[in-house]
């Protein structure tokens, strides 16, 4: 999911509170599925009139085991709403890899963004491994599997174990 906002002024490193923006999933049974994107975020890059500015919120790191996957997509049960008759679970969304990268080499350029991100305790090493959405398909197209981006090789691979942790983060754009 592309969380798009209709507000244009933040500058880089001002910290943004955004409303909550859903968007609905998968219904299941009793039970729905929808990504979220609210609270805070930092600007890592200001909108022009040539490009879509980006607010990144840094989530720490993830095990394997605690991300399943809805429509073929990575899902983590990061809150979750008791409703009359079953569940609705909401998860911040991956990004692609194109996505991560733009946004790490933003970040790693900008010593002022980093000390934002520390400072509002969302702090990701720009050099460490990331979950991204991007899946890859196993077993003749039958079976998705997830993968991570690793900024040192510049390739992703595939999750083996379910132990395997890797940084999280989340990306909206104004």
């Amino acid at each position: 999911m592309t969380t798009e906002t209709t507000k244009t002024e933040w500058k880089a490193g001002e910290v943004v509170t955004i409303s909550q923006n859903t968007k609905l999933l998968k219904r299941s049974d009793k039970k729905l599925y929808s990504n979220i994107a609210s609270e805070n975020y930092v600007c890592v890059r200001e909108a022009t009139k040539g490009q879509r500015g980006i607010l990144v919120k840094g989530l720490g790191k993830v095990r394997r085991e605690r991300i399943i996957l809805v429509n073929g997509k990575p899902f983590l049960k990061d809150e979750r709403e008791e409703l009359f008759v079953g569940k609705h679970y909401y998860s911040y969304p991956f990004p692609t890899v194109k996505e991560l990268k733009e946004v790490l080499d933003i970040v790693r350029s900008d010593m002022d963004i980093q000390q934002q991100l520390i400072d509002n305790g969302m702090f990701f090493n720009p050099n460490g491994t990331f979950w991204v959405s991007d899946t890859k398909a196993q077993f003749l197209g039958l079976k998705q599997t997830l993968q991570y981006y690793d900024p040192s090789t510049d390739r992703l691979a595939i999750a083996k174990s379910l132990d395997e942790r890797h940084q999280r983060l989340t990306i909206a754009y104004f």
